[in-house]
């Protein structure tokens, strides 16, 4: 019996033999660090692959992020845009110097969000597999963590969204390995990048950065060695230096709205382009998309995803810092991704006490999904590998055949999983309409209730009253005018009076404005931007309608019209302004 199954020791086969070494390896880096590039650039041919099946898609956010970039070709386009000079304000300084010196070497904006994320995986992988090196992790598992990060990311909009929050991943591994390594200059670089690019991360990094002056698990319990105090020290200029340029810019658009303006602000209200509260007008730190810890992946406190994300963050943290305490002794240990968990936790609960002053609290939690990627389901596998039952897998000939299936299906697992990369580009439904746009006279202004136009003015490249992919209103010196561009046209569809109408035109100083067919008709907003006028905007609507007229606009648009794009309507503003003014 036992040779019909094979239950024999026999001579292993070159192949059995080279797959048992590495496995059985404690010290090759080589093989696995090869592999973990090698997955960070299966992501990145993955991600280009996706990024280049479709020509004139742009991601998700890089509408907003490089609205403004067109000025880089011609300082005469989008002058005096608000919506240009809002986006370019709080474009971190590191984020626009990448993008610039892609340009510089031709490259443009539109083409380098298909690039930068490619760039970035090998690195992420780099990083994952050093960091675990750093902290005494084996070769294998650094392999383990670099596959797993990667697994996340791929299907994350984080990395693939290029824009200032692609970076983070990439610059907390490095500076985690850095820290681990004590390598100031490493360190410094680091979080000097991260402070262009993610603010919030880069105040959570130098509260752990500062926090490794303590070690309580030896004597004197403060680490006052001539080399902490130098890499704490270079750490700390490099993040005042950091934040320099995102403080001296940060009034331009002052002031960031406070609580309670927010609580009686629409878009904030639940359904609304910024929703933060709840149908009952209640806000939900823990399981809300914008403000709760677990970022919308719960309903309820007490969830089973709560427990094990809980679970996930805590497990290897903590397992890494008590092992502090048990001196030299194998395996990892590390007391950084403690102090990471705790200064995250610490600065979530700041920024919802001064909620908005800070930005959103959960910004602040973002990167414990990462470290503890790295670090608890590593210490899982590395209990796995010290055990002592799988040293029989290479004696017996079932036991290589399983040691050789199993590792070729983890293989397999792992590159799959790396090339499943998630898109989030977008293609505007009305790409005549983006392309009649982007054919205009270059000081020419478009508006109007229409979806599309969250691709102007990236695809369009000409100034654009208002979008709703753009209005955002944590900076009242930018959501206040966006506002009441809104509100006029608004007023312009709906009203049956010439005065106003004319009136509301030559306010917005705007050249064409665009209307959905229906919404000609019907002198109402559009769904997609009632949540910015709350409940008040079907009295309006009732109030305008009263006459028993229709919109006067829907009179005036046959002698106005400049082109028909599919269901939108292009108008004349001039030529509206005019007719009103005789009517």
């Amino acid at each position: 019996m036992n040779s019909r199954f094979n239950y024999i020791e026999t001579p292993p086969s070159r192949l059995a033999t080279f797959v048992g070494h590495r496995l059985a390896a404690r010290d090759e880096d080589a093989p696995w660090l090869a592999m973990s590039l090698f997955l960070g650039l299966v992501a990145s041919v993955a991600f280009l692959i996706v990024a280049f099946r479709h020509g004139g898609s742009i991601q998700d956010d890089g509408r907003m992020f490089l609205s403004w970039t067109s000025r880089w070709d011609d300082s005469s386009l989008l002058r005096n845009d608000l919506m240009a000079n809002f986006w370019e304000s709080v474009s971190p300084w590191f984020f626009r110097g990448v993008y610039r010196a892609a340009w510089l070497v031709g490259i443009p904006p539109l083409v380098f969000t298909k690039i930068l994320p490619a760039l970035l995986y090998p690195l992420i992988a780099l990083f994952a597999y050093r960091f675990v090196r750093a902290i005494g992790g084996e070769p294998l598992l650094g392999f383990v963590a670099a596959a797993i990060v990667l697994h996340s990311l791929v299907r994350e909009d984080v990395v693939i969204s290029a824009t200032p929050r692609s970076f983070w991943p990439v610059l907390l591994l490095a500076c985690l390995d850095g820290l681990a390594r004590r390598r100031a200059l490493q360190t410094s670089l680091a979080q000097l990048a991260m402070t262009g690019t993610y603010p919030q991360m880069s105040l959570v990094i130098a509260s752990m950065i500062g926090f490794t002056f303590i070690t309580p698990w030896r004597r004197p319990y403060l680490d006052l060695s001539r080399d902490r105090i130098v890499l704490v020290a270079c750490a700390a200029v490099a993040t005042i230096a950091g934040l320099l340029p995102f403080l001296l810019a940060s009034g331009q658009f002052s002031p960031t709205i406070t609580l309670s303006e927010a609580l009686n602000t629409p878009t904030f209200a639940a359904g609304g382009r910024g929703t933060i509260t709840e149908t009952n007008g209640t806000l939900d730190f823990l399981c809300a998309p914008r403000l709760g810890l677990f970022n919308g992946r719960c309903s309820q406190p007490f969830e089973q995803d709560i427990v094990l994300t809980l679970a996930v963050w805590l497990i290897g943290p903590v397992l890494l810092f008590l092992r502090m305490f048990r001196g030299r002794s194998g395996g990892m240990r590390s007391e950084l991704p403690l102090y990471f968990l705790a200064m995250s936790l610490g600065w979530f609960v700041l920024a919802a006490l001064v909620l908005f002053k800070l930005h959103l609290p959960n910004r602040y939690t973002i990167g414990l999904s990462v470290v503890s990627l790295v670090t608890t389901p590593v210490i899982v596998v590395e209990w796995i590998r010290d055990r002592p039952f799988p040293q029989w897998l290479v004696r017996w000939k079932i036991g290589r055949t399983i040691m050789l299936g199993g590792t070729a299906a983890v293989l397999i697992l792992t590159v799959v999983g790396a090339a499943a990369v998630r898109s989030t580009f977008r293609l505007p439904k009305n790409p005549e309409l983006i392309a009649a746009i982007a054919a205009m006279p270059k000081d020419a202004v478009v508006g109007g209730f229409v979806r599309d136009l969250d691709f102007s003015p990236v695809l369009t490249r000409r100034s654009t009253l208002f979008s709703r992919e753009l209005a955002i209103a944590y900076q009242l010196g930018y959501f206040q005018p966006t506002i009441a561009r809104m509100e006029a046209v608004r007023n312009a569809v709906t009203t049956r009076d010439p005065a106003a109408l004319a009136s509301s035109l030559q306010s917005l100083r705007l050249d064409v404005l665009l209307i959905h067919r229906a919404d000609l008709a019907s002198g109402r907003v559009p769904m997609d931007f009632r949540g910015f006028f709350g409940s008040d905007l079907d009295r309006f609507e009732r109030d305008a309608a009263a006459s028993g007229k229709p919109p006067l606009i829907a009179g005036l648009a046959e002698g106005c019209t400049a082109g028909t794009y599919g269901d939108v309507v292009a108008l004349d503003a001039h030529c509206l302004m005019k007719k009103a003014g005789t009517s």
